[in-house]
């Protein structure tokens, strides 16, 4: 569970609550974009794809509240959202696995600025001492990541996209840096260390519960 101090609320927030939230905050921008300054519960509900009684629930873990038959005002809502979730703070972003689904994660985070992707890793030898573009940082090997990690700019997040082999390895080398957060995209089971929290998606799993959702609706 999340607690939220310093002018945020101080319930605490559970995991499932927090991880709903976050899609509120994307369907939120999203309308905002749109120019929708308004939204009621159940078009945010619907949009979230949950019940408008669990939307209502977990706002009120941060102090969102709509005006009865008119609704939420979608800029203020953003920002008691973005706020609780820590979500207007730049995250440094460590990238280990520059491969093809290393590169998918990274092209999609550039467009966040939420994000700030500021070191990333690969042991192919062909990868190692190049940049992905101008800007962007050295790729530096796996074995570095504990160095460059306790050395320079701490990281807020650590992902890992490498091979199979690869992924306890490069958990273990951000946990050796300092790293708490950890976003895994491969099918390994990782053993997280004291203090890490570890956020797992496994995108073969994820299709398979898709398509067993599928076929039942046949």
């Amino acid at each position: 569970m999340t607690s939220l101090s310093h002018g945020r609320p101080t319930a605490k927030i559970p995991g499932p609550s927090v991880a709903r939230l976050a899609n509120y905050l994307t369907a939120l921008r999203e309308r905002a974009e749109r120019g929708v300054t308004v939204i009621s519960s159940a078009d945010l509900a619907q949009a979230a794809g949950v019940n408008p009684l669990i939307l209502r629930k977990d706002l009120s873990y941060v102090g969102g509240h709509g005006v009865r038959g008119v609704g939420y005002q979608v800029h203020k809502l953003i920002a008691t959202v973005a706020t609780a979730l820590h979500s207007d703070a730049v995250q440094v972003v460590a990238l280990a696995g520059v491969g093809s689904l290393g590169r998918a994660l990274l092209a999609h985070t550039a467009r966040d600025p939420r994000f700030a992707v500021n070191a990333l890793f690969d042991d192919d030898p062909a990868l190692v001492g190049t940049r992905l573009d101008v800007d962007g940082p050295v790729i530096a090997p796996l074995s570095e990541i504990a160095r460059l990690g306790a050395d320079g700019e701490p990281f807020d997040i650590g992902v890992i996209a490498t091979g199979d082999h690869d992924a306890q390895p490069a958990c273990d080398a951000f946990a050796a840096a300092g790293v708490q957060q950890i976003l895994n995209v491969t099918p390994v089971s990782l053993t997280p260390q004291d203090g890490l929290s570890i956020r797992q998606i496994d995108l073969a799993l994820e299709l398979q519960l898709l398509s067993f959702a599928a076929a039942g609706n046949r």
